[in-house]
């Protein structure tokens, strides 16, 4: 049994690492896509973080946000976790 928790929890880390390194480049990324567009953080511009489920796992989505501009439609990077512990990165609009 302890064989068992050990090995889970060593793959619970593993997946925790995987989306890490996703979501820093999902920041990182987004980040470079809003400064081309001018939505610097100097101009009050932000990333903002939400949680989507989905049928067979789980989505973190970062878009730009601010307190008084509208942000651009479809611009977003997704995050994904499956039930089975793959995780992906997907940017929206496609980038080249």
């Amino acid at each position: 049994m302890e064989d068992m928790v050990s090995d889970s929890d060593s793959r619970t880390r593993q997946i925790a690492v995987v989306f890490s390194k996703r979501r820093e480049l999902a920041r990182d990324m987004l980040r470079k896509q809003m400064d081309a567009r001018g939505l610097t953080e100097k101009a009050g511009w932000r990333i903002t973080e939400s949680l989507r489920h989905v049928a067979g796992g789980t989505q973190l989505v970062l878009k730009p946000i601010h307190l008084r501009e509208h942000a651009p439609e479809g611009l977003e990077y997704v995050v994904s976790v499956s039930e089975e512990g793959t995780s992906d990165l997907t940017a929206s609009p496609k980038e080249d």
